[in-house]
């Protein structure tokens, strides 16, 4: 019986027997299904904006909060404390709404480097936020 054994670089035609034939279909589809699994199953952070929908949890009650006359009397002082470069970050980032990868477009700078550089922000934001109300 002829089995095609398909290739980069063409298709091969042989002469073997119906069991090996069997067994080489069978081969094949495990191969296939296999791949065909793999692909499905992980999800590529690549294909997802990270600052978007997909990862971004709304939360209305905390947003509530921030937007309350409490939590300015708290944010608004650490926020002066900060440095006019991380204040532009977090004004970008958090009250336009500005993904890291266009604030790093108009600065001129990676979007590692605008992750690095919120993180640095909000940890000192956080400890400014902690020392002015112990």
């Amino acid at each position: 019986m002829k089995f095609e054994y398909k290739s980069v670089t063409g298709t091969i035609a042989i002469d073997v027997d119906e069991e090996w034939v069997t067994i080489l279909e069978d081969l094949d589809r495990r191969e296939y299904n296999n791949n065909y699994r793999e692909t499905r199953r992980h999800y590529h952070l690549e294909a997802c904006e990270y600052e978007g929908d997909t990862f971004a949890v709304e939360d209305l009650a905390f947003e509530r909060f921030v937007e309350s006359e409490a939590a300015k009397a708290v944010i608004v002082p650490a926020l002066e404390k900060l440095t006019g470069t991380q204040r532009q970050l977090i004004d970008a980032l958090f009250y336009r709404n500005m993904s890291a990868k266009e604030y790093a477009a108009q600065k001129g700078i990676s979007e590692a480097a605008v992750s690095k550089c919120k993180s640095a922000t909000l940890k000192k934001l956080c400890r400014l936020i902690k020392t002015d109300n112990a």
